[in-house]
Protein backbone atom coordinates (compact mmCIF):
# COMPACT_ATOMS: atom_id res chain seq x y z
CA UNK A 1 0.00 0.00 0.00
CA UNK A 2 1.24 3.45 -1.07
CA UNK A 3 0.01 6.74 0.49
CA UNK A 4 -1.12 9.22 -1.22
CA UNK A 5 -2.55 12.95 -0.74
CA UNK A 6 -6.53 13.07 -0.77
CA UNK A 7 -6.53 15.01 -3.79
CA UNK A 8 -5.16 12.92 -6.03
CA UNK A 9 -7.61 10.05 -4.58
CA UNK A 10 -10.48 12.40 -5.91
CA UNK A 11 -8.92 12.16 -9.41
CA UNK A 12 -8.69 8.43 -9.28
CA UNK A 13 -12.16 8.07 -7.76
CA UNK A 14 -13.70 10.48 -10.99
CA UNK A 15 -11.70 8.20 -13.64
CA UNK A 16 -13.27 5.37 -12.09
CA UNK A 17 -16.53 6.83 -13.26
CA UNK A 18 -15.31 6.18 -16.61
CA UNK A 19 -15.31 2.92 -18.72
CA UNK A 20 -12.09 1.01 -19.17
CA UNK A 21 -10.12 -1.56 -18.14
CA UNK A 22 -11.52 -4.20 -15.14
CA UNK A 23 -9.84 -2.78 -11.83
CA UNK A 24 -10.25 -2.53 -8.12
CA UNK A 25 -9.24 -0.19 -5.78
CA UNK A 26 -9.11 -0.12 -2.16
CA UNK A 27 -8.78 3.79 -0.20
CA UNK A 28 -8.21 3.56 3.77
CA UNK A 29 -7.82 6.36 6.67
CA UNK A 30 -3.74 6.40 8.04
CA UNK A 31 -5.63 4.76 10.93
CA UNK A 32 -7.69 2.61 8.68
CA UNK A 33 -10.61 2.04 10.89
CA UNK A 34 -12.71 3.09 7.43
CA UNK A 35 -12.35 1.82 3.76
CA UNK A 36 -14.09 2.87 0.81
CA UNK A 37 -13.80 -0.29 -2.31
CA UNK A 38 -14.64 0.41 -5.67
CA UNK A 39 -14.76 -2.22 -8.18
CA UNK A 40 -15.22 -0.99 -11.90
CA UNK A 41 -16.20 -3.90 -14.37
CA UNK A 42 -17.13 -3.50 -17.83
CA UNK A 43 -20.45 -2.03 -17.45
CA UNK A 44 -20.92 -1.69 -13.84
CA UNK A 45 -19.03 -0.01 -10.59
CA UNK A 46 -19.14 -1.72 -6.87
CA UNK A 47 -19.07 0.73 -4.53
CA UNK A 48 -18.56 -1.22 -0.51
CA UNK A 49 -17.90 0.91 2.34
CA UNK A 50 -16.76 0.37 5.85
CA UNK A 51 -16.65 3.08 8.06
CA UNK A 52 -19.41 5.78 8.45
CA UNK A 53 -21.75 3.69 6.63
CA UNK A 54 -21.57 0.01 5.86
CA UNK A 55 -23.12 -1.00 2.96
CA UNK A 56 -22.37 -2.07 -0.32
CA UNK A 57 -24.15 -0.27 -4.05
CA UNK A 58 -23.61 -1.51 -7.62
CA UNK A 59 -24.24 1.23 -10.06
CA UNK A 60 -24.41 0.86 -13.90
CA UNK A 61 -22.07 2.91 -15.72
CA UNK A 62 -23.98 3.78 -18.93
CA UNK A 63 -26.87 6.35 -16.46
CA UNK A 64 -24.27 8.94 -14.81
CA UNK A 65 -25.02 7.82 -11.67
CA UNK A 66 -22.05 6.27 -10.97
CA UNK A 67 -19.74 9.43 -10.79
CA UNK A 68 -22.54 11.54 -8.47
CA UNK A 69 -22.26 8.11 -6.01
CA UNK A 70 -18.62 7.78 -5.94
CA UNK A 71 -18.14 11.51 -4.83
CA UNK A 72 -20.54 11.11 -2.38
CA UNK A 73 -19.27 7.78 -0.63
CA UNK A 74 -15.88 9.50 -0.54
CA UNK A 75 -16.48 12.69 0.69
CA UNK A 76 -19.15 10.54 3.15
CA UNK A 77 -15.88 8.46 4.50
CA UNK A 78 -12.83 11.03 4.09
CA UNK A 79 -14.07 14.20 5.60
CA UNK A 80 -11.24 15.31 6.97
CA UNK A 81 -8.62 13.53 5.46
CA UNK A 82 -5.50 14.65 4.16
CA UNK A 83 -3.62 11.44 3.13
CA UNK A 84 -5.13 8.04 1.92
CA UNK A 85 -3.97 4.36 1.71
CA UNK A 86 -4.13 3.20 -1.70
CA UNK A 87 -4.06 -0.71 -2.81
CA UNK A 88 -4.77 -0.93 -6.55
CA UNK A 89 -5.45 -4.02 -8.45
CA UNK A 90 -5.84 -4.26 -12.24
CA UNK A 91 -7.38 -7.46 -13.95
Amino acid sequence: MKSINVKQAERLVKALAKAGPVTKVTLLTRKKDRQLTIERGTAAVVIDERGFYTGQISLNLSDGQAKHALLQAFKREFPRSHQLYLHQEKD
